[in-house]
């Protein structure tokens, strides 16, 4: 059946998403794939994908754009950057600090304000799939606007299922549960997820008070984390995990590093067990909070 002009126009509109991918070296080059292809696989939305990368990036599916940065020998600053706009452009094999790097896609996310419907910036290891997005809209619509829902990441092995930023100091907030709409939601203190999702209209309101394109801290989180911990700290927004469909609020971190500690990366995590434990206390919690 083919559809009518008048058919065509009755549609409503697919919501419009910039994804921006964070991509240094050669060695998650797997996983960047399953991220962008996975980004463009949405149906419900209309999503533009680029990858802010130090090396080239071809034949890598999913893609629509590569934005390749180098530096300049002796030159540290972000102002100082040579940034290369067009796929293929001959690449010099000079480097640029990957702390940095992801900073950038928060200058084009500010830049681009305007032109999309939400905006989600992602390291190159971090599955986002269409029902995070679907999620996030529905929870924006229930809650006030100094709030804002995030994501757990976990790790897999064949041991079970593991939480990377669920080892000390970091805890639940007990003190932290609310209810919108039938929902239960809660407050996780370590607000790195190594992504994030924003709507345009959390951002116009986060430009109208700060210059979201800059570093807005100078805490303990490292400049590669401040580009996604930045927001849930000091713009006005308070990070909640949707604890009544905590399953629904999970992000695969495809790498599983922290597990076990592998490319001399910390050994960072708590099982399933610890975690459904602190679940399952929130919600009770929230339902002895909140009952009439």
């Amino acid at each position: 059946m083919v559809m009518t002009t008048g058919e065509e126009a009755d549609m409503p509109m697919k919501k419009r998403i910039l994804a921006l991918v964070v991509n240094y070296g050669r060695e998650q080059l797997d996983y960047l794939e399953q991220v962008t292809t996975s980004l463009k696989s949405f149906k419900k939305y209309d999503v533009t994908v680029v990858v802010h990368s130090n090396v080239p990036l071809d034949g890598i599916g999913g893609i629509d754009t590569v934005t390749l940065f180098e530096r300049k020998t002796g030159i540290r600053s972000l102002n100082d950057l040579l940034v290369k706009l067009k796929l293929g452009t001959k690449w010099s094999g000079r480097v640029f600090n990957f702390h940095m790097l992801p900073m950038t896609c928060r200058k084009v996310i500010v830049r681009e304000t305007a032109n999309y419907d939400h905006f989600i910036f992602t390291e190159n290891d971090h599955l986002w799939q269409e029902h995070h997005v679907d999620h996030f809209i529905r929870y924006e619509a229930l809650l006030p606007e100094d709030r804002i829902t995030g994501l757990i990441q976990f790790e897999i092995n064949p041991r079970g299922r593991f939480y990377p930023a669920y080892h000390p100091p970091y805890e639940w907030d007990c003190d932290s549960v609310e209810k919108h709409g039938d929902l239960f939601f809660a407050h996780f203190d370590n607000v790195h997820q190594g992504s994030f999702l924003i709507s345009r209209q959390q951002l116009m309101r986060i430009n109208e008070k700060c210059d979201f394109s800059n570093f807005l801290s100078t805490d303990h989180y490292s400049p590669k984390c401040k580009t996604n911990t930045d927001l849930y700290q000091y713009c006005g927004m308070k990070k909640l995990i949707c604890i009544s469909e905590f399953e629904q609020n999970l992000i695969h971190h495809l790498s599983n590093v922290y597990i076990e500690g592998d490319l001399g990366r910390d050994a960072m995590r708590s099982d399933e067990q610890r975690m459904r434990a602190a679940i399952d206390r929130l919600l009770e919690i929230g339902a002895k909070k909140y009952s009439s």
